[in-house]
């Protein structure tokens, strides 16, 4: 039987994921006019893709969560449902931070060394986080009691060990955020192009929330009773996806001010 102050714990955890939901429907209707306009008309390349998977791969997250809060699963091994859950969350936020380090690539003037050094240290982050999450679970798993009764492993709450997933992508988030502050006050401090400046302002403004909420969730998840660590599990997915598709939008519509800036100038300067 599941002690009140737990069962409190997972209803509020279950609550705010389907508010979740919720959020990344409404803003996923908010944002599909830009989506329409800066996306769909574009050729496929590895932006494109990682957009679509980060813009898409959402809901299926979303789903499977939303599942996992509202199915009665009682003495079922829902240790496969789990696995599946989670390499979809770890996909779409990955992709995600695949659109942030395609910003800082650009805003780096398509430094190829800058872009090789983030790919390898996202590829051990990855890895790092993934690997030493399951070595602690692993670790701190109690011994099986062979004359124990079947028990179900459906319980909505996570380990802690799921902290340190976070702690490397606070890391890697802080790492882009300041690689974003050094350009700019570096290379471009006397820089006046609105390119620039909005690329700058949209990145700080966008990434800082998702460096924000991937901290609570780390705090949340190491700090509070267990019952209550999934609170943000969604509204991770759903910042994520909703802000670097933001970022993404915001670029392509910074190029096309600025190329059309450059006409207007040419066309007043130059005869006909």
């Amino acid at each position: 039987m599941v002690a009140p102050i737990e069962n409190i714990g997972i209803q509020t955890s279950k609550y705010c994921n389907v508010a979740g939901l919720g959020v990344l429907i409404f803003d996923y209707f908010l944002t599909l006019e830009p989506e329409i306009r800066w996306t769909w008309n574009r050729r496929w390349n590895i932006t494109r893709i990682l957009f679509v998977i980060s813009r898409y791969m959402a809901f299926a997250a979303a789903g499977m969560t939303s599942y996992a809060v509202l199915a009665t699963r009682a003495n079922e091994n829902c240790t496969n449902f789990s696995r599946a859950s989670n390499a979809i969350h770890i996909i779409t936020i990955v992709s995600s931070e695949g659109l942030l380090i395609i910003r800082t690539y650009a805003f780096w003037r398509n430094n190829n060394k800058l872009l090789a050094v983030l790919l390898v240290l996202a590829a051990i982050c990855i890895g790092c986080g993934v690997g030493l999450t399951d070595f602690v679970n692993d670790l701190l798993a109690p011994p099986a009691n062979p004359s124990a009764p079947p028990t179900s492993n459906c319980t909505f709450e996570a380990s802690r060990s799921s902290a340190i997933q976070y702690g490397f992508l606070v890391a890697y988030e802080i790492l882009l955020f300041s690689l974003m502050v050094f350009k700019r006050y570096k290379d471009y401090r006397d820089y006046n192009s609105r390119l620039v400046r909005v690329v700058f302002q949209g990145g700080v403004w966008y990434m800082a929330p998702m460096i924000f909420v991937s901290v609570v969730n780390s705090v949340i998840t190491v700090v509070v009773p267990q019952s209550y660590n999934e609170m943000l599990d969604l509204l991770q997915i759903v910042l994520h996806s909703a802000l670097a598709s933001r970022v993404l939008f915001s670029l392509y519509a910074s190029e096309r001010d600025e190329l059309e800036e450059t006409s207007l100038q040419i066309s007043t300067f130059c005869p006909t």
